[in-house]
């Protein structure tokens, strides 16, 4: 009944030219690179591009996102650290990741590793709370808190430089070392193709004080991680405006797993094998003057080993061997009634796999996953006014080989949003969403051996969010000056949470969370002016956070903030360039926070504040080469912090490197540095 109210709904809009909105949606979301103007939206839009990506001292998309307000990353320490983040508190599962487009799932824990993708061939970052502002992107877009869009190297095509290679190399402290190549090509002015690839190793052996508050120092053992990345790309122009992007991934990686360390005794044997691959593809076009259409589809395979030779069992050991295969499909279209309105709409299909192959599979569910997801969305731009609305309908069904399968979830879930210009000579914009959205359990939620539970409800949460927008040019001081700010509230109801079961030693994921989340999110950019010996830009980020856990009055943890959550958080970057020339400043810092459980002492996690610099030197030659010299020092004053209780964080480290551009098919015309 449900699904035929949505399809009469769909019908009614296709048909009306008055009911819905956006000015400017003919080109995907990719596309976007404005950062100048990225925070002018109805919803609170977050940006990076490759120049201010390169300006960090940051190596993966999860370091990058700690300078983003309201991003908290959860980072196990070392390079070879799981590493997740949560937007507005309100965990990794909450948050969709799009890379170039498609959504990177991960069924079985529903949290994506960014540390895994690394920065070497990112174009731009970017990270939306409530939805993203654009129309034609898959329905998977829409279906989730935040949504944080990723998209690797866009051509651009130049007639002289028909070939080029870029490449670079990166050493550094505790055994780092990372190479990197891209070789690119065009094969006609509508065809482009590229193949890049990176290797990353580390010992991980870094030095922390020891617990045993004897003054002593020792070593983080078990931190080492190779890991190896290969990509291939593949773009097509036609001349009707349409396009055909393909991507090839494979990812692979062998690491140790630290662990916690515990009094007098640092060792730690657990090991990690990934394996990832993906091959996804787009074809986009114009059907009509005013409608544009996208097609996606989708393939990924994720193999995990997970071992530890210390756990006590009686097989004296502890393998974990999970496959994951998914199987994706996509179709959206945007339609542009006039100058004031346009609609869209997407429909999604998922079919998702896991397999368990160890020994401990005997009585494995083998979860198999049908997800169906359709999003109406709409826009409306009366010049002082614009808004945006959006209807999801979600249809997810579970099928397992033993036990019981998971509740079945069929629900729609609105989005609406509005931003208001009081006065036109003034540069201010206030803006408001609301969204109800919700997270479907996990397999390892519903059916992970001994700890799953079949029964858990999906997990829903209410956001709510009023903000403003300033944006102005102060002739005698800066270019362009922006200021954001947002105040929010999430209600989040059947919180899945893992509890005590029959003792500390079992656990079982129940619905019983309420959490009140309420908090503030400012940033200021500015940047100086073009053309002059030195430019520089600022950019600074605070984020305050009440995150309650109300689940229970009569519990000992009612109304205490949620674990890991610090009240007060934020960033600071200061990049300047004097001609081959460029230094830059990064700085972040956390209040305290508390881990799971009572807000006594032994949980207690200090505030903590890093603060790295980088130095840059580019120049070309002569034979159309371009070269940077890059020195990174990290953690300058060797601050000992944790993020997660009593996984410590490196010291004071250093990279160092060397990155080359190359156009073999030129001699004359000067290249514009890309590395």
């Amino acid at each position: 009944m449900k699904f035929i109210i949505f399809l009469l709904l769909l019908s009614c809009s296709c048909f009306s030219n008055n009911s819905f909105a956006q000015a400017n949606d003919t080109l995907p979301a990719v596309r976007v690179q404005n950062n100048d103007r990225r925070a002018i939206t109805a919803l609170p839009l977050q940006q990076m591009n490759r120049q201010q990506i390169q300006q960090l001292n940051s190596v993966s998309v999860a370091e990058a996102l700690r300078f983003f307000s309201g991003v908290l990353l959860k980072d196990y320490g070392g390079l070879g650290g799981l590493k997740t983040v949560s937007v507005r508190s309100l965990g990794a599962n909450h948050t969709a990741v799009l890379y170039n487009g498609l959504p990177v799932s991960e069924g079985q824990s529903g949290q994506v590793d960014l540390g895994k993708i690394t920065l070497d061939n990112i174009q731009s970052i970017s990270l939306y709370n409530g939805q993203s502002n654009q129309l034609l992107l898959p329905a998977r877009a829409a279906a989730a808190a935040s949504v944080l869009m990723i998209q690797s190297d866009l051509p651009v095509y130049d007639s002289l430089h028909r070939t080029g290679i870029n490449a670079s190399l990166l050493c550094g402290g505790f055994g780092y070392i990372s190479p990197y190549l891209q070789v690119r090509h065009h094969f006609s002015k509508r065809v482009f193709s590229s193949i890049n690839g990176g290797f990353q190793q580390a010992d991980g052996d870094y030095r922390f004080d020891a617990y045993e508050a004897d003054g002593r120092k020792a070593k983080r053992h078990n931190g080492d991680i190779k890991a190896g990345r290969l990509e291939h790309d593949l773009l097509i122009r036609g001349k009707d405006s349409m396009e055909i992007r393909v991507k090839n991934y494979y990812y692979s990686s062998d690491r140790g797993l630290p662990g916690a360390v515990i009094f007098f005794n640092s060792i730690n044997h657990e090991r990690l094998k990934d394996e990832n691959f993906f091959s996804q593809a787009s074809f986009e076009r114009s059907l009509a003057v005013k409608t544009r259409l996208l097609l996606n589809g989708k393939y990924n395979y994720s193999f995990n080993r997970y071992t530890d030779p210390d756990y006590l069992n009686s097989s004296r050991g502890l393998e974990n061997i999970f496959t994951q295969q998914e199987w994706y499909g996509s179709a959206a279209v945007s339609h542009q009634f006039n100058d004031k309105y346009a609609a869209g709409f997407a429909t999604d299909y998922f079919y998702t796999t896991l397999k368990r192959r160890d020994s401990f599979a005997l009585n494995f569910a083998d979860p198999k996953r049908k997800s169906w997801l359709a999003n109406l969305s709409a826009k409306a731009d009366w010049g002082k006014i614009d808004m945006q609305a959006g209807l999801l309908f979600s249809l997810i069904k579970d099928q397992v080989k033993t036990g019981n399968n998971g509740r079945g979830i069929d629900a729609f879930t609105p989005t609406i949003a509005a931003s208001w210009q009081p006065a036109r000579s003034i540069p201010l914009r206030i803006r408001a969403f609301y969204k109800n959205v919700f997270r479907a359990p996990t397999f390892n939620d519903l059916y992970y051996t001994n700890i799953g539970n079949s029964d858990l409800r999906a997990e829903y949460a209410q956001q709510y969010n009023l903000g403003l927008t300033y944006e102005f040019i102060p002739a005698w001081i800066a270019e362009q000056i922006l200021f954001t700010a947002d105040a929010y509230y999430n209600d989040v109801k059947d919180k899945i949470l893992a509890v005590p079961r029959l003792n500390l030693y079992q656990w079982s994921m129940m619905n019983i969370g309420k959490v009140d989340i309420r908090g503030l999110d400012a940033a200021l950019a500015i940047r100086s002016f073009s053309g002059k010996k030195i430019s520089w830009t600022l950019r600074g980020n605070y984020t305050f956070q009440l995150a309650k856990d109300v689940s229970d009055k009569s519990s000992g943890l009612y109304n205490t903030q949620l674990p890991y959550t610090p009240k007060h958080s934020g960033s600071i970057n200061l990049f300047v360039n004097r001609g081959k020339f460029g230094a830059g400043y990064n700085g972040i810092f956390s209040a305290l926070r508390y881990r799971l459980g009572d807000p006594t002492t032994e949980n207690r996690l200090q505030g903590w504040a890093t603060q790295d610099v980088n130095v840059h030197y580019a120049w070309t030659s002569k034979k159309n080469c371009s070269y940077t010299l890059i020195a990174e020092f990290n953690n300058l004053f060797n601050t000992q912090y944790e993020i997660i209780k009593y996984y410590p964080m490196p010291g004071f480290n250093f990279r160092a490197g060397i990155a080359v551009g190359f156009n073999p098919s030129s001699k004359n015309h000067t290249h514009k540095k890309t590395t």
